[in-house]
């Protein structure tokens, strides 16, 4: 983990089901852009294991990934996410149970959690396709526009 920002982004999703996949392309969109050079980039793919991503030196985690809230497609939410407010029976994200469970148990076990917030984006199609859908592909400027936020918050 980078020990210079203490920031991390996490993408999470299956690029092989369209805007479920949002989470990855994000991740690739920074790792490309010498602007994201000092943040940790990394690559949860759909099941990550927060026990084995983070360390002590992470203090703002920012998780990207497809999220179903009932807006219309392409549409960005922001959720912070702290131990104690994690719902036992609520998994928004397309990939929630991995990522809640780790987050319950770290709260569980005592284990200091980084400040954490989810940029979420409503999919339009999580079918079988390599291709984010034309809703979702727009809102790609404002999904990267919201880390910056939390990148500029966090300094």
């Amino acid at each position: 983990m980078n020990e210079k920002t203490g920031i991390a982004v996490l993408g999470i999703g299956n690029p092989l089901c369209r805007d479920d996949g949002i989470g990855i392309r994000v991740i690739s969109e920074m790792r490309d852009n010498d602007k994201y050079a000092g943040v940790d980039i990394i690559d949860g793919g759909t099941a990550p294991d927060l026990f084995s991503l983070l360390d002590e030196n992470i203090k703002k985690l920012i998780i990207v990934d497809s999220l179903r809230g009932g807006g219309k497609p392409g549409k960005l939410y922001r959720l912070e996410i702290h131990g104690s407010n994690i719902a036992d029976d609520t998994s928004p994200s397309l990939h929630g149970l991995g990522l809640l469970d780790s987050l319950k148990m770290m709260h569980k076990l005592g284990m200091q959690t980084p400040e954490m917030v989810i940029i979420g984006v409503e999919p339009a199609d999580t079918s079988h396709g390599l291709q984010l859908t034309p809703e979702v592909e727009a809102v790609l400027p404002q999904v990267l526009g919201a880390i910056d936020r939390e990148l500029s918050s966090a300094y």
